[in-house]
């Protein structure tokens, strides 16, 4: 494969950037709405009570039997039951951050037995769900209708947002991996050319050319760092610079999804996709200061 072929490839799938961003960044729209909307907050917040609850049901029941018993002989009596809702939430509140969301809701349900409890706040949390998130004048739906072979098929948006994740991440990991291969055998293109002439003009081949003048006297600074390396290194920075303007919004739209809304259940699943997709994105700027090219200069026009 000649330069010019392989500079020609290497824009195409700098192009396709701007597909993909647009597609991490509605993934980063639908995770940020959802960690930051009150009401997703509010059931997010739900669910963790549920689940307390739930592990804490048998001795719960125990202290509400022992309470409605206590409430049935005398008018003044402690209500053990209230102290022991409000002593099983506070390791989960605090963990989660949900504490002051939550507390209230149980002191008002402290004549509220468990399960009816669990049933109202699970009521609670399908309703807020079920609302559409709302960020920055843009609706999006719970529940999405995707048209499969001439079937709807309703998804709801958690799940779709989990799937997006998922579906993406080995997309970047061959689409990282392709602009790696294709920029390294290029810039072994660049590093035995003489002619800047013949390299594919895109974005990324941004090189010195020409002869630098020659200093008049002798100078400390220059002689510490040299005029062609302080070009050289400029340029790598610039090559450097425009790179990563060009993958960072998909990579760092990406990665913000996964931090904010991780797949829910794949924790580890998540944490390796970001892993692979962060190494890649490395590489690519690596190869950007291989010595062979990070140090070229091509030859003025006279000297060809």
């Amino acid at each position: 494969m000649t330069s010019d072929n392989l500079g020609r490839r290497y824009e195409r799938l700098l192009f396709l950037s701007g597909p993909l961003t647009v597609v991490a960044a509605l993934i980063l729209l639908i995770a940020f709405a959802s960690t930051t909307q009150n009401e997703r907050m509010l059931a997010n917040c739900l669910g963790v009570a549920i689940k307390t609850l739930d592990e804490n049901k048998e001795q719960l029941n125990n202290d509400w039997n022992t309470y409605t018993e206590r409430k049935k002989k005398s008018k003044y009596f402690v209500n053990n039951y209230q102290f022991a809702l409000t002593g099983a939430w506070i390791s989960p509140g605090i963990h989660s951050g949900c504490h002051k969301e939550i507390e209230p809701l149980l002191q008002q349900g402290a004549d509220t037995p468990p399960e009816k409890l669990i049933e109202g706040f699970s009521a609670r949390a399908s309703q807020l769900r079920s609302t559409p998130l709302q960020f920055k004048g843009i609706e999006i739906p719970q529940k999405i209708d995707v048209g499969i072979l001439g079937t709807n098929i309703k998804i709801n948006l958690d799940s779709l947002t989990a799937l997006l994740q998922m579906s993406l991440a080995p997309v970047l990991i061959i689409w990282l991996g392709s602009l790696y291969n294709t920029r390294y055998r290029e810039t072994l293109f660049v590093g035995k050319s003489d002619d800047i002439s013949i390299i594919f003009p895109h974005l990324i081949n941004f090189y010195p050319a020409g002869e630098l003048p020659a200093l008049r006297k002798r100078s400390r600074f220059a002689y510490w760092f040299p005029p062609t390396a302080i070009i050289c290194t400029l340029y790598s920075l610039t090559r450097l610079c425009l790179i990563a303007f060009v993958i960072l919004p998909t990579i760092g739209c990406y990665l913000a999804s996964i931090f904010l809304l991780p797949i829910e259940g794949m924790i580890w699943l998540s944490v390796i996709g970001a892993l692979l997709i962060s190494i890649f994105s490395l590489s690519v700027l690596v190869v950007e200061v291989l010595p062979w090219h990070a140090s070229k200069i091509f030859p003025g026009a006279a000297k060809r």
